[in-house]
């Protein structure tokens, strides 16, 4: 079996832009790629199928991304964030 190749975004490749380790195409491409399965279960085959692929360290930043709306979703339930936006509010008005 071939290695898929996630080295692209669009027209864009490794060469033309000097991408952040954390937001290489092949960490967006399989963040899309477990991101768009069908079930729970699917996820698991195709997180397990994509460490194999890309390895541990670029699946971290891929389980990050996958996780950063619950956590975004997560900090705005908080106080210190709420009191935040209402001193925001206040400044501006």
């Amino acid at each position: 079996m071939s290695k898929i190749n996630n080295d692209r975004l669009g027209n864009l490749t490794r060469d033309n832009i000097n991408f952040p380790e954390h937001l290489t195409p092949e960490v967006v491409h399989t963040a899309l790629y477990i991101h768009n399965a069908d079930s729970k279960e699917e996820v698991i085959k195709r997180s397990e199928y994509m460490v194999k692929q890309i390895g541990n360290k670029a699946m971290t930043f891929v389980m990050a991304l996958l996780v950063l709306p619950y956590l975004i979703e997560k900090t705005q339930d908080t106080t210190d964030y709420k009191d935040f936006l209402a001193s925001k509010k206040k400044t501006i008005n």
